[in-house]
């Protein structure tokens, strides 16, 4: 079992975790910082046009082991879309190979 503190980074305000997780191995460290992150996101209220949250994570030793970042933007229809007709632009952009549109 390895122990790993997650400081949270959110814009230039960074929470430092004193007590820290312990896991079977860096990569179920990993996946539990991205797995957090976006819940943290998800519980989260916009504001403005962006946002973006970062665990910066370290190890037992206080050595930096790993970070993970997410960011969400917002962008508005001109700037995504252009001039291009609607029923053309918007599969092509938001539609990731496989899916298919209702």
């Amino acid at each position: 079992m390895q122990r790993f503190y997650f400081d949270l980074a959110d814009g230039s305000d960074v929470s430092r975790d004193e007590e820290g997780t312990t896991f079977n191995d860096l990569e179920q460290a990993k996946n539990a910082a991205a797995i957090s992150l976006l819940e943290i996101m998800r519980s989260r209220k916009l504001n403005g046009d962006a946002s973006e949250l970062e665990f910066l994570v370290r190890d037992a030793s206080d050595m930096a082991a790993f970070a993970v970042r997410l960011s969400l933007q917002v962008t508005n229809k001109d700037a995504v879309l252009g001039s291009a007709p609607v029923e053309h632009a918007v599969p092509s952009l938001c539609l990731e190979p496989g899916l298919h549109s209702h």
